[in-house]
Protein backbone atom coordinates (compact mmCIF):
# COMPACT_ATOMS: atom_id res chain seq x y z
CA UNK A 1 0.00 0.00 0.00
CA UNK A 2 1.42 3.44 -1.28
CA UNK A 3 2.53 5.35 1.48
CA UNK A 4 0.57 8.45 1.68
CA UNK A 5 1.23 12.25 2.61
CA UNK A 6 2.05 15.55 1.68
CA UNK A 7 6.05 14.38 2.65
CA UNK A 8 6.02 12.65 -0.85
CA UNK A 9 5.04 16.02 -2.51
CA UNK A 10 8.12 18.53 -3.25
CA UNK A 11 8.35 20.94 0.13
CA UNK A 12 4.86 19.33 1.63
CA UNK A 13 2.68 20.85 -0.54
CA UNK A 14 -0.34 19.16 -1.56
CA UNK A 15 -0.70 18.31 -5.12
CA UNK A 16 -2.32 21.36 -6.64
CA UNK A 17 0.63 23.32 -5.14
CA UNK A 18 3.03 21.50 -6.74
CA UNK A 19 1.73 21.90 -10.50
CA UNK A 20 0.24 18.33 -10.34
CA UNK A 21 -2.76 17.59 -13.02
CA UNK A 22 -6.71 18.05 -12.00
CA UNK A 23 -7.13 14.73 -10.56
CA UNK A 24 -10.23 14.21 -12.32
CA UNK A 25 -8.25 12.61 -15.52
CA UNK A 26 -6.45 9.65 -13.63
CA UNK A 27 -8.95 8.53 -11.32
CA UNK A 28 -11.90 8.96 -14.27
CA UNK A 29 -9.60 6.80 -16.19
CA UNK A 30 -8.80 4.24 -13.33
CA UNK A 31 -12.57 4.09 -12.41
CA UNK A 32 -13.92 3.52 -15.97
CA UNK A 33 -11.06 0.72 -16.52
CA UNK A 34 -12.00 -1.02 -13.39
CA UNK A 35 -15.65 -1.07 -13.72
CA UNK A 36 -14.95 -2.68 -16.93
CA UNK A 37 -12.47 -5.01 -15.38
CA UNK A 38 -14.85 -5.89 -12.41
CA UNK A 39 -17.81 -6.28 -14.64
CA UNK A 40 -15.57 -9.35 -16.54
CA UNK A 41 -14.79 -10.65 -13.65
CA UNK A 42 -18.47 -11.34 -12.73
CA UNK A 43 -19.66 -12.51 -15.80
CA UNK A 44 -16.47 -15.04 -15.87
CA UNK A 45 -16.77 -18.54 -14.16
CA UNK A 46 -15.73 -18.96 -11.04
CA UNK A 47 -12.27 -18.29 -10.33
CA UNK A 48 -9.03 -18.20 -7.43
CA UNK A 49 -8.28 -20.47 -4.56
CA UNK A 50 -9.19 -18.19 -2.15
CA UNK A 51 -12.66 -17.30 -3.22
CA UNK A 52 -14.17 -21.22 -1.93
CA UNK A 53 -13.49 -19.69 1.56
CA UNK A 54 -15.41 -16.31 1.14
CA UNK A 55 -18.09 -18.18 -0.09
CA UNK A 56 -17.62 -20.68 2.89
CA UNK A 57 -17.79 -17.82 5.34
CA UNK A 58 -20.55 -15.94 3.73
CA UNK A 59 -22.78 -18.75 3.75
CA UNK A 60 -22.00 -19.31 7.75
CA UNK A 61 -22.89 -16.08 8.23
CA UNK A 62 -25.77 -15.87 6.01
CA UNK A 63 -27.22 -19.53 7.79
CA UNK A 64 -25.94 -18.50 11.27
CA UNK A 65 -25.61 -14.95 11.66
CA UNK A 66 -23.47 -13.39 14.64
CA UNK A 67 -22.85 -17.01 16.10
CA UNK A 68 -19.10 -16.79 16.47
CA UNK A 69 -18.14 -20.14 16.19
CA UNK A 70 -18.22 -22.70 12.91
CA UNK A 71 -18.01 -25.87 13.49
CA UNK A 72 -17.75 -27.23 9.94
CA UNK A 73 -14.14 -26.61 9.89
CA UNK A 74 -11.60 -28.07 12.33
CA UNK A 75 -13.24 -28.63 14.94
CA UNK A 76 -14.76 -25.12 15.42
CA UNK A 77 -12.97 -21.92 14.16
CA UNK A 78 -14.18 -17.75 15.07
CA UNK A 79 -15.70 -16.43 12.02
CA UNK A 80 -14.46 -13.12 13.61
CA UNK A 81 -10.79 -14.08 13.58
CA UNK A 82 -10.67 -13.82 9.77
CA UNK A 83 -13.13 -10.69 9.68
CA UNK A 84 -15.31 -8.93 11.41
CA UNK A 85 -17.68 -7.70 9.02
CA UNK A 86 -17.11 -8.85 5.42
CA UNK A 87 -18.44 -12.28 5.86
CA UNK A 88 -21.79 -10.53 6.71
CA UNK A 89 -21.74 -7.99 3.69
CA UNK A 90 -20.56 -10.99 1.38
CA UNK A 91 -23.54 -12.60 2.91
CA UNK A 92 -26.09 -9.70 1.98
CA UNK A 93 -24.36 -8.53 -1.29
CA UNK A 94 -23.06 -11.64 -2.85
CA UNK A 95 -19.31 -12.18 -2.70
CA UNK A 96 -18.06 -11.60 -5.70
CA UNK A 97 -20.04 -8.13 -5.91
CA UNK A 98 -18.50 -7.39 -2.88
CA UNK A 99 -15.07 -7.82 -4.17
CA UNK A 100 -16.27 -6.13 -7.49
CA UNK A 101 -17.46 -3.20 -5.60
CA UNK A 102 -14.88 -2.76 -3.31
CA UNK A 103 -12.22 -3.32 -6.13
CA UNK A 104 -13.69 -0.23 -8.37
CA UNK A 105 -13.33 1.88 -5.73
CA UNK A 106 -9.98 1.02 -4.48
CA UNK A 107 -8.61 1.75 -7.77
CA UNK A 108 -10.49 5.04 -7.82
CA UNK A 109 -8.76 5.81 -4.42
CA UNK A 110 -5.24 4.76 -5.82
CA UNK A 111 -5.32 6.99 -8.55
CA UNK A 112 -6.48 10.12 -6.55
CA UNK A 113 -3.60 9.27 -4.07
CA UNK A 114 -0.85 9.63 -6.71
CA UNK A 115 -2.62 12.66 -7.68
CA UNK A 116 -1.94 13.69 -4.28
CA UNK A 117 1.18 13.04 -4.01
CA UNK A 118 2.68 14.59 -7.01
CA UNK A 119 3.34 11.67 -9.20
CA UNK A 120 4.91 12.10 -12.64
CA UNK A 121 2.13 9.86 -14.12
CA UNK A 122 -0.68 9.52 -11.58
CA UNK A 123 -2.31 7.91 -15.10
CA UNK A 124 -0.39 5.16 -16.11
CA UNK A 125 -0.29 4.14 -12.32
CA UNK A 126 -3.94 4.72 -12.01
CA UNK A 127 -4.41 2.41 -14.94
CA UNK A 128 -2.33 -0.49 -13.55
CA UNK A 129 -2.85 0.07 -10.42
CA UNK A 130 -7.04 -0.69 -11.12
CA UNK A 131 -5.39 -4.09 -13.84
CA UNK A 132 -3.91 -5.17 -10.32
CA UNK A 133 -6.68 -4.36 -8.15
CA UNK A 134 -9.17 -6.45 -9.77
CA UNK A 135 -6.35 -8.80 -10.80
CA UNK A 136 -6.67 -9.60 -7.08
CA UNK A 137 -10.27 -10.63 -7.29
CA UNK A 138 -8.88 -13.48 -9.68
CA UNK A 139 -7.14 -15.37 -6.64
CA UNK A 140 -10.48 -14.75 -4.73
CA UNK A 141 -8.95 -12.26 -2.21
CA UNK A 142 -12.59 -10.61 -1.44
CA UNK A 143 -11.91 -9.29 2.18
CA UNK A 144 -8.26 -8.48 1.70
CA UNK A 145 -10.47 -6.84 -1.08
CA UNK A 146 -12.31 -4.88 0.83
CA UNK A 147 -9.79 -3.99 3.84
CA UNK A 148 -7.53 -2.31 1.15
CA UNK A 149 -10.39 0.01 -0.06
CA UNK A 150 -10.36 1.37 3.01
CA UNK A 151 -6.80 1.33 3.78
CA UNK A 152 -6.68 3.40 0.57
CA UNK A 153 -8.95 5.53 1.19
CA UNK A 154 -7.46 6.31 4.69
CA UNK A 155 -4.54 7.44 3.26
CA UNK A 156 -6.33 9.70 0.76
CA UNK A 157 -7.91 11.19 3.82
CA UNK A 158 -4.71 11.51 5.34
CA UNK A 159 -3.24 13.65 2.39
CA UNK A 160 -5.60 16.03 1.48
CA UNK A 161 -4.52 19.18 1.35
CA UNK A 162 -7.29 21.01 3.23
CA UNK A 163 -9.91 20.34 6.11
CA UNK A 164 -10.63 21.31 9.48
CA UNK A 165 -8.09 19.62 11.44
CA UNK A 166 -10.84 17.15 13.66
CA UNK A 167 -12.18 15.93 10.16
CA UNK A 168 -8.84 15.52 8.88
CA UNK A 169 -7.89 12.69 12.08
CA UNK A 170 -10.99 11.11 12.53
CA UNK A 171 -11.99 9.83 8.97
CA UNK A 172 -8.30 8.75 8.48
CA UNK A 173 -9.09 6.90 11.75
CA UNK A 174 -12.73 5.58 11.51
CA UNK A 175 -11.02 4.32 7.64
CA UNK A 176 -8.52 2.60 8.94
CA UNK A 177 -10.38 0.63 11.73
CA UNK A 178 -12.75 -0.32 8.96
CA UNK A 179 -9.55 -1.66 6.66
CA UNK A 180 -8.12 -3.37 9.97
CA UNK A 181 -11.94 -4.95 11.13
CA UNK A 182 -12.08 -6.01 7.41
CA UNK A 183 -8.71 -7.60 6.98
CA UNK A 184 -6.21 -7.82 9.56
CA UNK A 185 -3.44 -8.03 6.40
CA UNK A 186 -4.29 -4.86 4.86
CA UNK A 187 -4.30 -3.05 9.03
CA UNK A 188 -0.82 -4.19 8.92
CA UNK A 189 -0.06 -2.33 6.02
CA UNK A 190 -1.62 0.72 7.03
CA UNK A 191 0.27 0.61 10.13
CA UNK A 192 3.18 0.00 7.72
CA UNK A 193 2.20 3.55 6.09
CA UNK A 194 2.16 4.97 9.43
CA UNK A 195 5.15 3.95 10.27
CA UNK A 196 6.73 5.46 7.71
CA UNK A 197 5.76 8.89 8.89
CA UNK A 198 6.67 8.59 12.11
CA UNK A 199 9.79 8.11 10.75
CA UNK A 200 10.23 10.73 8.61
CA UNK A 201 8.67 13.23 11.26
CA UNK A 202 11.85 11.94 13.40
CA UNK A 203 14.13 12.42 10.50
CA UNK A 204 12.84 16.16 10.64
CA UNK A 205 13.12 16.55 14.00
CA UNK A 206 9.30 17.21 14.57
CA UNK A 207 7.33 15.82 17.47
CA UNK A 208 5.07 12.71 16.34
CA UNK A 209 2.20 13.59 13.72
CA UNK A 210 -1.00 12.76 14.35
CA UNK A 211 -1.54 11.49 11.00
CA UNK A 212 0.77 8.85 11.66
CA UNK A 213 -0.06 8.29 15.00
CA UNK A 214 -3.99 7.85 13.73
CA UNK A 215 -2.66 5.20 11.21
CA UNK A 216 -0.26 3.58 13.55
CA UNK A 217 -2.63 3.33 16.70
CA UNK A 218 -6.20 2.63 14.64
CA UNK A 219 -5.11 -1.22 13.38
CA UNK A 220 -3.54 -1.80 16.38
CA UNK A 221 -6.42 -1.12 18.82
CA UNK A 222 -8.49 -2.94 16.20
CA UNK A 223 -6.55 -6.42 15.70
CA UNK A 224 -5.79 -6.81 19.30
CA UNK A 225 -8.93 -7.39 20.37
CA UNK A 226 -9.44 -9.37 17.27
CA UNK A 227 -6.52 -11.68 18.06
CA UNK A 228 -6.91 -11.90 21.59
CA UNK A 229 -11.23 -12.26 21.77
CA UNK A 230 -11.71 -14.17 18.39
CA UNK A 231 -8.26 -15.44 17.38
CA UNK A 232 -7.71 -19.08 15.47
CA UNK A 233 -3.88 -19.10 16.37
CA UNK A 234 -1.85 -21.10 13.71
CA UNK A 235 1.09 -19.83 11.25
CA UNK A 236 1.54 -19.20 7.53
CA UNK A 237 4.11 -21.07 5.45
CA UNK A 238 5.96 -18.94 3.49
CA UNK A 239 9.03 -20.35 0.83
CA UNK A 240 12.03 -18.63 0.67
CA UNK A 241 11.73 -18.56 -2.80
CA UNK A 242 8.59 -16.15 -2.71
CA UNK A 243 10.57 -13.85 -0.05
CA UNK A 244 13.66 -13.52 -2.42
CA UNK A 245 11.10 -12.68 -5.48
CA UNK A 246 9.35 -9.89 -3.22
CA UNK A 247 12.18 -8.46 -1.89
CA UNK A 248 13.49 -8.03 -4.93
CA UNK A 249 10.43 -5.69 -5.58
CA UNK A 250 10.93 -4.12 -2.65
CA UNK A 251 14.60 -2.99 -3.45
CA UNK A 252 13.51 -1.81 -6.80
CA UNK A 253 11.47 0.97 -5.20
CA UNK A 254 13.75 1.53 -3.04
CA UNK A 255 16.42 1.97 -5.63
CA UNK A 256 14.58 3.88 -7.95
CA UNK A 257 11.55 5.96 -6.80
CA UNK A 258 12.61 9.11 -6.01
CA UNK A 259 10.09 10.00 -3.31
CA UNK A 260 11.61 9.37 0.14
CA UNK A 261 8.39 8.39 1.91
CA UNK A 262 7.93 5.53 -0.48
CA UNK A 263 11.47 4.78 -0.16
CA UNK A 264 11.29 4.65 3.78
CA UNK A 265 7.92 2.37 3.18
CA UNK A 266 9.96 0.19 0.78
CA UNK A 267 12.32 -0.69 3.05
CA UNK A 268 10.19 -1.23 5.67
CA UNK A 269 8.36 -3.44 3.61
CA UNK A 270 11.43 -5.46 3.01
CA UNK A 271 11.29 -5.70 6.71
CA UNK A 272 8.32 -7.13 7.52
CA UNK A 273 9.10 -9.40 4.69
CA UNK A 274 12.14 -10.25 6.58
CA UNK A 275 10.32 -10.64 9.86
CA UNK A 276 7.33 -12.84 8.34
CA UNK A 277 9.76 -15.33 6.49
CA UNK A 278 11.63 -15.95 10.14
CA UNK A 279 9.15 -15.28 12.56
CA UNK A 280 5.94 -18.12 12.77
CA UNK A 281 2.83 -16.08 12.35
CA UNK A 282 -0.38 -15.75 11.41
CA UNK A 283 1.04 -13.75 8.57
CA UNK A 284 3.64 -15.33 6.84
CA UNK A 285 3.33 -15.15 2.76
CA UNK A 286 0.37 -12.72 3.38
CA UNK A 287 3.13 -10.02 3.59
CA UNK A 288 4.33 -10.52 -0.05
CA UNK A 289 0.67 -9.13 -1.18
CA UNK A 290 2.33 -5.20 -0.35
CA UNK A 291 5.62 -5.54 -2.92
CA UNK A 292 3.23 -8.09 -4.92
CA UNK A 293 0.60 -5.48 -5.66
CA UNK A 294 1.87 -2.29 -5.87
CA UNK A 295 5.27 -2.33 -7.04
CA UNK A 296 4.06 -1.77 -10.66
CA UNK A 297 1.98 0.97 -10.15
CA UNK A 298 4.18 2.86 -7.52
CA UNK A 299 7.27 2.51 -10.25
CA UNK A 300 4.88 3.35 -13.37
CA UNK A 301 3.82 6.37 -11.32
CA UNK A 302 6.57 8.12 -10.03
CA UNK A 303 10.28 6.61 -11.50
CA UNK A 304 11.21 9.05 -14.28
CA UNK A 305 13.25 6.68 -16.55
CA UNK A 306 11.71 7.83 -19.72
CA UNK A 307 12.21 5.25 -22.54
CA UNK A 308 13.39 3.17 -20.51
CA UNK A 309 9.98 2.76 -18.17
CA UNK A 310 8.15 0.35 -20.50
CA UNK A 311 11.15 -2.42 -20.34
CA UNK A 312 11.63 -1.79 -16.96
CA UNK A 313 7.79 -2.78 -16.57
CA UNK A 314 7.58 -5.40 -18.78
CA UNK A 315 10.54 -6.92 -16.25
CA UNK A 316 8.35 -6.54 -12.90
CA UNK A 317 5.52 -8.35 -14.03
CA UNK A 318 7.86 -11.24 -15.72
CA UNK A 319 9.58 -11.48 -12.23
CA UNK A 320 6.35 -11.23 -10.22
CA UNK A 321 3.20 -10.83 -11.86
CA UNK A 322 0.48 -8.98 -9.81
CA UNK A 323 -1.99 -10.86 -11.25
CA UNK A 324 -1.74 -14.65 -10.45
CA UNK A 325 -2.88 -15.55 -14.12
CA UNK A 326 -2.80 -19.32 -13.02
CA UNK A 327 -6.09 -18.89 -11.14
CA UNK A 328 -7.23 -17.20 -14.11
CA UNK A 329 -6.45 -20.03 -16.69
CA UNK A 330 -8.36 -22.82 -14.22
CA UNK A 331 -12.07 -20.34 -13.71
CA UNK A 332 -14.88 -22.40 -14.03
CA UNK A 333 -13.48 -25.88 -12.63
CA UNK A 334 -15.90 -28.90 -12.27
CA UNK A 335 -15.41 -28.60 -8.36
CA UNK A 336 -16.17 -24.88 -8.31
CA UNK A 337 -19.91 -26.05 -8.67
CA UNK A 338 -22.30 -27.63 -6.29
CA UNK A 339 -22.59 -30.24 -8.95
CA UNK A 340 -19.45 -32.24 -8.32
CA UNK A 341 -19.80 -32.27 -4.81
CA UNK A 342 -23.74 -33.16 -4.41
CA UNK A 343 -23.01 -37.17 -4.99
CA UNK A 344 -20.99 -36.81 -2.09
CA UNK A 345 -22.99 -35.20 0.06
CA UNK A 346 -26.14 -37.03 -0.79
CA UNK A 347 -24.38 -40.39 0.02
CA UNK A 348 -23.61 -39.08 3.61
CA UNK A 349 -26.69 -37.96 4.34
CA UNK A 350 -28.00 -41.49 3.96
CA UNK A 351 -25.47 -42.58 6.33
CA UNK A 352 -26.19 -39.84 8.98
CA UNK A 353 -25.43 -38.82 11.50
CA UNK A 354 -21.92 -39.02 10.78
CA UNK A 355 -20.23 -36.54 12.78
CA UNK A 356 -17.09 -35.37 10.94
CA UNK A 357 -15.50 -36.20 8.08
CA UNK A 358 -11.88 -35.73 6.28
CA UNK A 359 -11.94 -34.62 2.49
CA UNK A 360 -8.56 -34.72 0.57
CA UNK A 361 -8.28 -30.80 -0.11
CA UNK A 362 -8.73 -29.44 -3.41
CA UNK A 363 -6.51 -27.28 -5.19
CA UNK A 364 -9.30 -24.61 -5.01
CA UNK A 365 -10.52 -26.07 -1.84
CA UNK A 366 -14.35 -25.58 -3.10
CA UNK A 367 -15.02 -28.77 -0.53
CA UNK A 368 -15.07 -25.79 2.24
CA UNK A 369 -18.06 -24.26 0.80
CA UNK A 370 -20.24 -27.34 -0.42
CA UNK A 371 -19.74 -30.19 1.56
CA UNK A 372 -18.51 -28.73 4.76
CA UNK A 373 -22.31 -26.66 4.91
CA UNK A 374 -23.85 -30.46 5.24
CA UNK A 375 -20.86 -32.37 7.11
CA UNK A 376 -18.30 -30.72 9.57
CA UNK A 377 -14.69 -31.12 7.92
CA UNK A 378 -11.97 -32.37 10.09
CA UNK A 379 -10.24 -29.48 8.42
CA UNK A 380 -11.20 -26.64 5.76
CA UNK A 381 -9.44 -23.60 4.12
CA UNK A 382 -7.60 -21.31 6.73
CA UNK A 383 -4.00 -22.30 6.23
CA UNK A 384 -2.95 -20.75 8.92
CA UNK A 385 -5.01 -23.02 11.38
CA UNK A 386 -4.27 -26.47 9.62
CA UNK A 387 -0.54 -25.93 9.96
CA UNK A 388 -1.59 -25.23 13.53
CA UNK A 389 -3.67 -27.50 14.41
CA UNK A 390 -2.85 -30.32 12.07
CA UNK A 391 1.17 -30.04 11.57
CA UNK A 392 1.51 -33.84 9.91
CA UNK A 393 0.25 -32.90 6.29
CA UNK A 394 3.39 -30.27 6.28
CA UNK A 395 6.15 -31.56 8.46
CA UNK A 396 7.02 -33.88 5.65
CA UNK A 397 6.58 -36.90 7.97
CA UNK A 398 3.14 -37.86 7.50
CA UNK A 399 2.69 -42.15 6.64
CA UNK A 400 -0.11 -44.24 7.44
CA UNK A 401 0.51 -44.64 11.22
CA UNK A 402 0.69 -41.22 11.71
CA UNK A 403 -2.71 -40.45 9.69
CA UNK A 404 -4.47 -43.18 10.87
CA UNK A 405 -3.86 -41.89 14.42
CA UNK A 406 -4.87 -38.45 13.38
CA UNK A 407 -8.21 -39.57 11.69
CA UNK A 408 -8.93 -41.04 15.49
CA UNK A 409 -7.89 -38.20 17.36
CA UNK A 410 -10.22 -36.01 15.54
CA UNK A 411 -13.14 -38.04 15.57
CA UNK A 412 -13.36 -38.61 11.94
CA UNK A 413 -16.04 -40.97 10.88
CA UNK A 414 -15.38 -40.88 6.94
CA UNK A 415 -12.78 -39.40 4.14
CA UNK A 416 -13.54 -38.94 1.11
CA UNK A 417 -11.01 -38.02 -2.03
CA UNK A 418 -11.34 -37.20 -5.67
CA UNK A 419 -8.77 -39.23 -7.48
CA UNK A 420 -9.21 -37.45 -10.51
CA UNK A 421 -9.25 -33.64 -9.41
CA UNK A 422 -6.72 -31.88 -9.08
CA UNK A 423 -5.76 -31.28 -5.58
CA UNK A 424 -3.74 -29.27 -2.73
CA UNK A 425 -0.41 -29.29 -2.95
CA UNK A 426 -0.50 -30.17 0.70
CA UNK A 427 -3.23 -33.15 -0.12
CA UNK A 428 -1.63 -35.19 -2.52
CA UNK A 429 0.65 -37.22 -0.05
CA UNK A 430 -2.63 -37.93 1.58
CA UNK A 431 -4.53 -38.90 -1.23
CA UNK A 432 -1.99 -41.38 -1.97
CA UNK A 433 -2.00 -43.18 1.25
CA UNK A 434 -5.85 -43.30 1.55
CA UNK A 435 -5.71 -44.49 -2.58
CA UNK A 436 -2.70 -47.22 -2.00
CA UNK A 437 -5.38 -48.90 0.84
CA UNK A 438 -4.94 -49.06 4.91
CA UNK A 439 -5.62 -51.44 6.95
CA UNK A 440 -8.44 -49.19 9.30
CA UNK A 441 -9.86 -47.69 5.88
CA UNK A 442 -12.75 -49.45 4.34
CA UNK A 443 -13.75 -48.15 0.66
CA UNK A 444 -18.00 -48.03 0.93
CA UNK A 445 -18.80 -45.69 -1.94
CA UNK A 446 -18.10 -44.36 -4.97
CA UNK A 447 -20.43 -41.65 -5.22
CA UNK A 448 -20.08 -39.49 -8.49
CA UNK A 449 -16.42 -38.63 -8.92
CA UNK A 450 -15.45 -39.50 -5.13
CA UNK A 451 -14.21 -42.24 -3.24
CA UNK A 452 -15.55 -42.81 0.33
CA UNK A 453 -14.09 -44.45 3.06
CA UNK A 454 -15.09 -45.30 6.38
CA UNK A 455 -12.44 -45.05 9.13
CA UNK A 456 -12.61 -48.69 11.10
CA UNK A 457 -13.53 -48.16 15.06
CA UNK A 458 -12.89 -44.47 14.83
CA UNK A 459 -13.14 -42.59 18.39
CA UNK A 460 -16.72 -40.76 18.52
CA UNK A 461 -17.55 -37.17 18.39
CA UNK A 462 -19.37 -37.85 21.34
CA UNK A 463 -18.33 -40.39 23.98
CA UNK A 464 -20.06 -43.17 25.04
CA UNK A 465 -22.85 -43.35 27.11
CA UNK A 466 -24.09 -40.63 24.72
CA UNK A 467 -25.79 -41.09 21.38
CA UNK A 468 -24.60 -38.58 18.45
CA UNK A 469 -28.06 -36.96 17.29
CA UNK A 470 -26.76 -34.70 14.79
CA UNK A 471 -23.61 -31.93 13.79
CA UNK A 472 -23.42 -29.04 11.90
CA UNK A 473 -21.65 -26.07 11.39
CA UNK A 474 -23.76 -24.56 14.10
CA UNK A 475 -22.96 -27.13 17.08
CA UNK A 476 -23.65 -30.44 17.56
CA UNK A 477 -26.69 -32.52 19.19
CA UNK A 478 -26.69 -35.87 21.21
CA UNK A 479 -28.56 -37.58 23.44
CA UNK A 480 -27.97 -39.38 27.25
CA UNK A 481 -30.34 -41.59 29.19
CA UNK A 482 -28.64 -40.92 32.55
CA UNK A 483 -26.22 -38.27 34.23
CA UNK A 484 -22.50 -38.22 32.81
CA UNK A 485 -19.55 -36.76 31.44
CA UNK A 486 -19.56 -36.64 27.97
CA UNK A 487 -16.55 -35.48 25.89
CA UNK A 488 -17.83 -33.89 22.41
CA UNK A 489 -14.53 -33.87 20.47
CA UNK A 490 -15.32 -29.93 19.06
CA UNK A 491 -12.30 -27.46 20.24
CA UNK A 492 -12.94 -25.28 23.54
CA UNK A 493 -13.40 -22.00 23.12
CA UNK A 494 -14.75 -19.10 25.66
CA UNK A 495 -17.91 -18.49 23.03
CA UNK A 496 -19.46 -22.11 23.45
CA UNK A 497 -22.72 -22.84 24.89
CA UNK A 498 -24.84 -25.44 25.98
CA UNK A 499 -28.31 -24.09 24.77
CA UNK A 500 -29.82 -27.35 25.21
CA UNK A 501 -30.39 -30.23 28.27
CA UNK A 502 -29.70 -29.96 31.96
CA UNK A 503 -25.86 -29.76 32.46
CA UNK A 504 -23.35 -27.21 32.24
CA UNK A 505 -19.57 -27.64 29.94
CA UNK A 506 -16.07 -26.73 30.74
CA UNK A 507 -12.78 -27.66 28.91
CA UNK A 508 -12.08 -31.35 28.87
CA UNK A 509 -9.02 -33.10 27.63
CA UNK A 510 -6.85 -32.63 24.33
CA UNK A 511 -8.72 -29.17 24.05
CA UNK A 512 -11.95 -30.64 23.45
CA UNK A 513 -15.10 -30.08 25.59
CA UNK A 514 -16.66 -32.13 28.46
CA UNK A 515 -20.41 -31.81 29.05
CA UNK A 516 -21.51 -32.55 32.29
CA UNK A 517 -25.26 -33.87 31.97
CA UNK A 518 -26.94 -33.88 35.34
CA UNK A 519 -29.69 -35.86 33.57
CA UNK A 520 -31.32 -37.30 30.86
CA UNK A 521 -31.94 -35.53 27.37
CA UNK A 522 -31.36 -33.60 24.85
CA UNK A 523 -28.31 -31.92 24.79
CA UNK A 524 -27.23 -28.98 22.19
CA UNK A 525 -23.52 -27.90 22.42
CA UNK A 526 -23.44 -24.44 20.18
CA UNK A 527 -21.68 -20.69 20.37
CA UNK A 528 -23.08 -17.67 21.31
CA UNK A 529 -21.47 -13.89 21.38
CA UNK A 530 -22.95 -14.26 24.90
CA UNK A 531 -21.78 -17.24 26.01
CA UNK A 532 -24.16 -19.53 28.76
CA UNK A 533 -23.77 -22.62 30.41
CA UNK A 534 -19.66 -22.88 31.54
CA UNK A 535 -19.34 -24.89 34.46
CA UNK A 536 -18.58 -23.18 37.66
CA UNK A 537 -14.83 -23.06 38.46
CA UNK A 538 -13.98 -25.53 40.76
Amino acid sequence: MPTSTHAAVPDGKAAEDAGAPWPGYPVLGALVLSLLLAVAFLLAPPMGTDLSAQVARAGFAERNGLAPLDFSWYGGVNQFGYSLYTQMLGALLGVRPLGAVAAVVSAGALAWLLVLTGARRPLLGGLLGAVVLVGNLASGRITFAVGLMWGLLALCLVALPRGARWWRLSAPGVAAVLATAASPVAGLFLGLAGGTLLILDSWRHRRPGAAALVLCLAPLVTVAPMAVLFGNGGWQPFSAESLRINLALAVVVLALVPVRALRVGAALTALLLVAAYHLPSPIGSNALRLPMLFALPIVAAYVGLGRWLAALLVALFWWQSPVMTNDIARRGSAPAYAAFHEPLVDDLARRAPVGRIEVVPLRDHWESAFVAAAVPLARGWERQVDVGRNPLFYDGGLDAGRYGEWLRRNAVSYVAVAPDAALDRYGRDEATLVLAGQPYLREVGRPGQWRLYQVLDPAPLVSGPARLVSSDDAGVRFTVDAPADVLVRVRWSRWLSLSAGDGCLRAGPDEWVTVRARSAGTFAVTSSLRPSGHCPHD
